[in-house]
């Protein structure tokens, strides 16, 4: 079979062929590591979410045991604001269509931006009637970034995180 015979068997018109093979190479540069922030910002949540809950209450949680990544200064947000910074996570990649909207409107919206060295290393946003932190006022070490876990009120059955003094 020569070049001639192989050049044959292609469609008469490769455009049909490659335009879809090149839209689908670029999205998935484009898209492929806005996807694995976005779902890992999601999976972190729901981990955290999850450990705390299956924690006894009262009990001590150490930010730092928790993450898997080096921070040294942790900013605890509640009530982010419409048009507040985010990651820009589209198809319900972080957050349900919609959801992240509704947190915002009833005030429900809350980040952990954690920081090395200047920096923002990681940045995670959390609903504050799931994880409530009280008595953090400033950006925590990782030796300060302790606190008392508590359950919540029966109505939102979330955890309230205190700082511990």
């Amino acid at each position: 079979m020569g070049v001639k015979d192989a050049l044959s068997v292609l469609p008469a018109r490769p455009a049909f062929i490659l335009a879809p093979v090149i839209a689908i190479l670029v999205l998935l540069f484009y898209y492929g590591e806005m996807y694995g922030k976005c779902s890992g910002m999601k999976q972190h949540r729901a981990a955290l979410i999850d450990f705390l809950h299956s924690s006894a209450s009262p009990a001590q949680f150490k930010l730092s045991e928790f993450t898997d990544f080096d921070w040294d200064t942790v900013r605890i947000v509640g009530g982010l604001k419409a048009g507040a910074r985010s990651v820009e996570c589209p198809f319900g990649w972080n957050w349900d269509s919609g959801e992240r909207d509704s947190l915002i409107d009833a005030g429900l919206l809350g980040a952990m931006i954690y920081g090395y060295r200047g920096a923002i290393v990681e940045y995670l946003e959390i609903r504050t009637d799931e994880v409530a932190f009280r008595g953090v006022e400033s950006s925590l070490s990782p030796q300060e970034a302790v606190f008392e876990v508590a359950s919540g009120n029966a109505a939102g059955g979330g955890v309230i995180l205190t700082l511990s003094k």
